[in-house]
């Protein structure tokens, strides 16, 4: 190898190293994080870290990976150009446990920042609040399956919770938990519940419950999820559904009622100094991006989106009341016509 070319790829590792330093918690020992991802000694991660071995592009490609990152190093700020990390479910039997697993594995790092806060424009309820109940959580699920990816394996199926695994299940709950722990601001219109009722009513109309009384039962966990929501927002903190107030590791909770049509469901992350962004597509897919010029759109996009909202959380009593009286609404009349057999 030349001198130039060996000078070329330690400065690409020096970049590199920087790029994961600015992802990476301070509270988190990154030696420990490479050593273990890479599987070498703290000594040989260290050597890396500081700039005495280069990193290869095997290596290069398991931290990118690893840290939800992507390889490009570049310092340049080349407007337009945006490289993100493509998060998706396949139609596998394990895919959706690993995809669980992965949500939960992003949602560990962020905990673990110092300061974190988290900004969720919603078109639709976000996943993490349909996390804790006995058929919407299994309902979710099989509707991805069903519906949207195709699913070999429930093609036959109709609706039952019995066909989403336990681990599946019991990793939903542990999501839930951790997005309770989180600082979130979440801006909704009055429509956000409308995705998930038309979900559960395109299965009933399609025949795809066993019974009525299945519909009936996730309808019931959209009101009882609709509830616990407005609970929430009237403290002004996340908690469980089964807890009775919020106990000490609780988020703090800003909803905002907005009156304009948000397109598409969006989160801008500050954890630390560092933005991230994810951006929705093909109803639960993602594209994540550490890019900064991104970032700072995507924030800048939310702020306005909130200015020009009501904020409905702690404050607002008589707006939250009407707001979440809409949605309540919209779900018992889909009741009303699953029980009328309409």
């Amino acid at each position: 190898m030349g001198k130039k070319t060996a000078e070329k790829n330690f400065r690409y590792s020096e970049q590199f190293i920087k790029r994961i330093k600015k992802v990476v918690p301070a509270n988190i020992s990154l030696a420990d994080e490479i050593a273990g991802v890479l599987e070498i000694s703290n000594d040989s991660a260290y050597r890396r870290l500081r700039g005495e071995t280069a990193i290869t592009l095997d290596e290069a490609m398991l931290l990118c990976n690893h840290f939800k990152i992507n390889l490009d190093t570049s310092d340049s700020k080349t407007q337009g150009k945006v490289t993100f990390v493509y998060k998706s479910i396949g139609n596998e039997p394990d895919d959706l446990e690993e995809y669980l697993e992965s949500v939960l594995h992003d949602f560990d790092l962020l905990k673990n920042a110092e300061y974190i806060h988290l900004s969720f424009a919603a078109e639709d309820i976000p996943l993490f609040h349909h996390l804790e109940y006995e058929y919407l959580t299994p309902f979710k699920f099989f509707y991805w399956k069903k519906a949207i990816l195709g699913d070999p394996q429930v093609e036959n199926e109709m609706f039952n919770r019995s066909l989403i695994s336990d681990k599946s299940i019991a990793l939903a709950k542990k999501i839930a938990a951790t997005y309770n722990q989180i600082a979130c601001t979440e801006v909704w219109t009055s429509n956000t519940v409308e995705s998930t009722l038309s979900q559960i009513k395109y299965f009933w109309e399609a025949g795809l419950f066993e019974t009525g009384d299945d519909a009936v039962r996730v309808i019931d966990d959209v009101l009882l999820m609709i509830e616990h929501i407005k609970k929430q927002a009237d403290l002004g903190c996340k908690f469980s559904r089964y807890s009775e107030k919020p106990g000490v590791d609780k988020g703090s909770f800003d909803l905002y009622a907005c009156e304009v049509q948000i397109g598409n469901n969006s989160v801008f992350i500050q954890a630390d100094q560092t933005k991230s962004s994810y951006l929705s597509f093909n109803t639960f897919n993602s594209l994540f991006t550490f890019n900064l010029e991104y970032c700072l759109e995507n924030e800048r996009w939310i702020n306005n989106l909130i200015k020009k909202s009501i904020l409905i959380s702690s404050v607002s009593e008589k707006q939250r009341y009407q707001f979440f009286k809409s949605m309540i609404s919209m779900a018992q009349r889909l009741r009303n016509q699953i029980l009328q057999g309409e």
